[in-house]
């Protein structure tokens, strides 16, 4: 990470849900949640970066939070969060500000709006939103040894694979998932158990995966494990998908959006971006505020409710410079009837001065102060094009500042869009950075 200003130094924890190769919870009703965030089940991954300045003010990928979903279809209420579903915590306690975090180069920006072309105006929106996104293939968090079946300790994917590669396929059989990937080895080992009764070879017992590691297809020999319970092990750590908190920034007429200001991290060591697939914008309700103070960034907490009924959009693109995709035409209508259409200022025309942001931290939709103390036009950090102080007391009474969460915020200065909140400052939750907004459009 590029250093700019060069005043506040962070010590970041990058939560990471995982599982290894056996799961051991029976409850099917929504796979991407309750496998992704039962801590009794799978446990937390921490990692740590201390290369960056400024934390993102995003709730992703660990805001502490309550997560409630649905079976996918139009649930009735129930108590447990209004969609047929039931609450669980997150529990993962900090963003992803990866230290050294992959170039848009790396990735399609066939999501950002403009393709070149001058955008004159867009909405400013500031709503808070519940954000998941399903991984290409799935994720290596860690290896890690295992002890087999006679008790000797293994590490069998060492060397292998490692941090931030992503498995496509077991033995050219197709994994997009925890569950996949589990069944695939151990279908394969079983078959090779019957077919192989007699033989004591055990440098045979392989399987091949093919996995993604910065972009290439590469493929390693991996001989799995038996542990005493029968099942077999690869001692990889993984995850398949991430959820989180974080703020709408702007939308077009036709429903084309732009959030956060920067990109959603891995979770993992290997500080890059998320390599997703897919993913998917829900409504969220807000319940609870912990204020930032001097070398404690604050958070907010919620309900993310995950179902058709909260579908509020579809994301198409995760870069450096915010994420990307299309609103659901009822939640356009009814976002573009109440948020004002502003005009884009370009670059040169933001300066030091009074500002505003937009927020929905309160639990509406409001206005305030800011000052901006300092601009760099020539920011080789583009998430951190503008420096800016909060001066709107109700704000600080009421968070501290910048939280965890509020990453994407809009910021709107002479009547104009100039560019969101991304950061903000460990050691000062008044102060933090902000992205310009030619650069998310």
């Amino acid at each position: 990470m590029r250093k700019f200003f060069g005043k506040f130094v962070s010590v970041t924890l990058a939560a990471a849900v995982i599982v290894m190769f056996a799961l051991s919870s029976d409850d099917k009703w929504c796979s991407r949640v309750d496998k992704a965030f039962d801590e009794s089940v799978l446990g937390i991954f921490l990692s740590e970066s201390k290369g960056d300045y400024g934390r993102y003010a995003t709730g992703l990928s660990g805001q502490t939070a309550s997560v409630s979903a649905d079976s996918g279809e139009n649930g009735g209420n129930d108590g447990n969060g209004g969609n047929g579903g039931t609450g669980q915590v997150i529990g993962q306690t900090a963003d992803t500000a990866p230290a050294d975090r992959a170039t848009d180069s790396d990735y399609q920006e066939t999501g950002k709006i403009c393709d070149g072309t001058r955008v004159e105006g867009v909405y400013a929106c500031g709503r808070l939103t519940g954000i998941y996104e399903q991984t290409e293939g799935v994720l290596v968090v860690n290896t890690t040894e295992v002890t087999d079946e006679e008790g000797k300790k293994v590490n069998p994917a060492d060397k292998k694979v490692k941090c931030g590669d992503y498995i496509l396929s077991v033995n050219g059989r197709t994994v997009a998932d925890k569950e996949e990937l589990s069944e695939a080895v151990n279908d394969i080992m079983k078959q090779y158990d019957e077919s192989h009764q007699d033989e004591s070879n055990e440098d045979k017992r392989t399987v091949n995966i093919k996995f993604l590691r910065g972009g290439e297809e590469m493929s390693a020999d991996i001989t799995p494990v038996r542990m005493d319970d029968g099942r077999y092990y690869m001692g990889i750590w993984v995850k398949d998908d991430l959820a989180g908190i974080g703020t709408i920034t702007y939308y077009t007429k036709d429903g084309r959006f732009g959030a956060l200001g920067h990109g959603i991290g891995d979770g993992t060591q290997s500080g890059n971006l998320l390599y997703a697939n897919s993913g998917d914008l829900y409504s969220m309700k807000l319940t609870k505020i912990k204020k930032g103070k001097a070398g404690t960034p604050g958070e907010i907490g919620g309900v993310v409710y995950f179902g058709k009924k909260s579908h509020i959009g579809t994301l198409d693109c995760n870069s450096n410079l915010g994420i990307y995709g299309q609103l659901d035409s009822d939640e356009l209508s009814e976002y573009a009837a109440e948020d004002t259409y502003y005009p884009v200022a370009c670059k040169d025309e933001i300066h030091t001065g009074s500002a505003q942001m937009i927020s929905e931290i309160s639990g509406k939709l409001e206005k305030y102060n800011l000052e901006i103390t300092n601009v760099d036009k020539k920011a080789t950090d583009t998430n951190k094009g503008m420096e800016l102080k909060v001066t709107d007391e109700r704000l600080i009474e009421l968070s501290g500042g910048i939280v965890q969460g509020t990453s994407g915020s809009p910021i709107i200065q002479d009547g104009k869009i100039i560019g969101a909140v991304t950061h903000v400052f460990v050691d000062d939750p008044t102060g933090g950075y902000g992205i310009c907004i030619d650069e998310m459009l």
